[in-house]
């Protein structure tokens, strides 16, 4: 979509919130469109899909909670007509104050890479895709498939309100390699993802494609892990999760105000030492939380939610930031045009510290280093650890051993284990390229990962 058909949906747009402010209500309008393209090869066959969304949601405000509209597509007199009916709302007494900003603003923004992936043919992209799966089978003979995952999105959102007109533009293009091989009579995986604005990003280093290949030929041979707590060391990929999962969840501000999230308990108390803190930042450029301005027009601000060890400040959406009487933060985000905004994660990490990650190594006397792992899920409420299918490494005396454990369990009480981290790494990476729910529905774009964290006691089964 052109500069010049962003400015024509703003104007209109714009003419519509004087309608939707008759009874005195704020209002704001936000146009939403997704195109996704997704090209998956394996061994036997290749598949192409393409999908598209678009909508535009119209919201007034009347002091104590939104009217909403959601209407697919852009249809300009079905939008005057949905503007209208809600100028019919009249504010309340509500005493509900939203902080909504009112400087004026016009600004477009854009982040689609070095090479945009529009300019790339399908032909193209289908070709290269198989390229990239021919390059993966030959990097382990012991490898039984393996599978390419090409996903590109191009998201475009206009948002607009009495000050502000923004629009914004961002690309994506997410790799992801999946190499299997057999053990027994299972059949076990190892994968790396890569994500970049661009169409740049496919072009992967032959090296990271032959550590996929080669790190899944150890996982083969991966032994079950002796249940137990354990020094460990964990990847990025691993600490992303535990950002994630065990705590950000429990800090979306929405789940704090209904009392749903222990981390109420803790607000400006300690949770772990001075060298911890937790971030959550749309404004990672490459990242595939990114993004400029969230779904209710406020521009992208770094959150840190733990500051040297003390709870510090919840992700909010304008209304969980105003019934909480706190700052607002840019994670008002929404699935679609159809769906209310709610506190949601973007880029959320530990913040690097001061150690190189050969030093951390070098303190483990008998330990573990976790590689990977499957996933994790949220327990606001409880604020207990469940990290899944982790591949974990035996380390002796500083060095990795090459002694795999496969798919082991991470569980524990979350004070407990951010109280636990000795040692944090300044090297500092966000691998990690998915879509969060927030009580399995509501997905939107998150990236993790961060430093690698030396933490002792590690329950692990």
């Amino acid at each position: 979509m052109t500069l010049s058909e962003l400015s024509s949906k703003k104007r209109f747009l714009a003419s519509l919130i004087p309608l939707m402010e008759r009874g005195g209500c704020a209002a704001d309008a936000l146009y939403l469109r997704e195109d996704d393209l997704l090209i998956n090869k394996d061994t036997t066959t290749i598949d192409v899909a393409r999908s598209s969304d678009e909508g535009v949601k119209l919201r007034v405000f009347d002091g104590e909670r939104y009217h909403e509209r959601g209407l697919s597509g852009w249809d300009e007199a079905a939008l005057r007509a949905a503007a209208k009916g809600l100028g019919a709302v009249k504010k309340g007494r509500g005493r509900v104050v939203l902080d909504i900003p009112s400087e004026p603003l016009d600004a477009d923004y854009a982040a689609l890479g070095k090479v945009n992936p529009v300019t790339v043919p399908l032909t193209k992209k289908i070709s290269d895709v198989k390229k990239l799966h021919s390059r993966l089978m030959k990097a382990s003979k012991l490898l039984v498939n393996g599978r390419v995952y090409y996903d590109e999105t191009r998201e475009t959102k206009v948002f607009v309100s009495r000050h502000r007109r923004l629009s914004q533009r961002i690309g994506g293009c997410f790799v992801f390699l999946l190499a299997f091989v057999k053990a027994g009579d299972d059949i076990r995986y190892h994968y790396k993802s890569f994500f970049d604005h661009g169409y740049e990003r496919m072009r992967i280093p032959q090296k990271d494609i032959k550590e996929t290949g080669r790190f899944a030929e150890k996982i083969a041979a991966a032994e079950k892990l002796r249940p137990g707590r354990y020094l460990c060391l964990l990847s990025p990929h691993v600490t992303g999760l535990l950002a994630h999962e065990s705590f950000g969840h429990g800090m979306e501000a929405d789940t704090i105000y209904k009392g749903r999230a222990k981390a109420a308990e803790y607000l400006g108390k300690r949770i772990a030492g001075k060298h911890v803190s937790i971030a959550d930042g749309p404004l990672e450029p490459g990242k595939h939380g990114f993004f400029f301005f969230d779904d209710e027009g406020c521009l992208a601000t770094k959150t840190l939610m733990v500051e040297k060890g003390i709870v510090n400040h919840p992700l909010t959406d304008a209304y969980s930031a105003a019934r909480l009487g706190i700052t607002r933060s840019s994670n008002g985000r929404a699935e679609s045009f159809d769906h209310k905004a709610y506190a949601r994660m973007t880029n959320t990490y530990f913040e690097p510290g001061k150690e190189a990650k050969a030093k951390l190594l070098r303190r483990i006397r008998d330990g573990l280093l976790l590689h990977t792992a499957a996933g994790g899920m949220e327990d606001p409420k409880g604020w207990g650890i469940q990290i899944q299918g982790v591949v974990a490494e035996r380390i002796k005396d500083g060095k990795p051993t090459g002694r795999l454990y496969y798919e082991a369990g991470m569980t524990g009480y979350l004070p407990e284990v951010l109280s636990n981290i000795i040692g944090i790494s300044k090297e500092f990476e966000i691998p990690g390229a998915g879509r969060c729910g927030k009580g399995h529905k509501e997905w939107v774009r998150v990236a993790e990962g961060g430093p690698w964290l030396l933490i002792k006691d590690v329950v692990l089964s």
